[in-house]
């Protein structure tokens, strides 16, 4: 009996399954690698458009602090600036004084007055509601001023009781009547004050 000899190189065939196997993971390598690129650019960009916002945020800064120590250095302000600063914005209050007592009647009392720079608020106690609408009627035809508004209108005894026994009788009595006190804002023209209560 002789023996088998086979002198070829003995080739091992590789099974289907393994060969799938190796191309799934090359595949998947391939994708891990190109989304890892992907990747890479994406935040190099992110990087660089992060540094160019660092840097407009440092700029910015820088800016306002040098406005800062602008706005803390003590600013000189001289005689001259000052007196016109004032004279700007201060007014004669006497016309005004004047032209809201004129339409006042008898029994009617001014009284609280609050002045800002374009406005004056006041309070004045009526008899009664036809009396206010006469006044803010005045006021409104007035050449002192540009506007007027009655903010708030209440009733009030002139004359409150002390005891119950007092309270008990004036709700029996129609002598007493209640006031009406009202709060008034009016806005000053200032042009007309300015030049003394001359149109120009």
């Amino acid at each position: 009996m002789s023996p088998e000899i086979n002198l070829l190189p003995q080739i091992d065939r590789v099974s289907t399954g393994k060969r799938w196997l190796s191309i799934i993971l090359a595949a998947t390598f391939a994708l891990i690698l190109i989304y890892l690129i992907f990747q890479y650019f994406s935040l190099s960009k992110n990087v660089n458009n992060l540094i160019a916002e660092e840097q407009l945020l440092l700029t910015e800064k820088a800016e306002l602090e040098a406005s800062l120590i602008t706005l803390e250095e003590p600013q000189v302000v001289d005689l001259g600036t000052s007196v016109e600063f004032v004279e700007s914005v201060s007014y004669p209050v006497s016309p005004l004084l004047i032209e809201i007592n004129k339409y006042v009647n008898e029994h009617t009392y001014l009284r609280d007055y609050l002045f800002s720079e374009n406005t004056i608020q006041f309070e004045v106690d009526f008899e009664t509601i036809g009396e206010v609408v006469t006044y803010v009627g005045d006021l409104a035809g007035s050449p002192y001023l540009e506007d007027v508004k009655v903010e708030e209108i209440s009733t009030f005894n002139p004359a409150p009781s002390t005891s119950v026994e007092e309270e008990e009788k004036k709700t029996d009595s129609f002598d007493e009547v209640e006031r009406f006190t009202n709060i008034f804002t009016v806005t000053i023209d200032s042009d007309y004050l300015r030049t003394g209560g001359e149109v120009q």
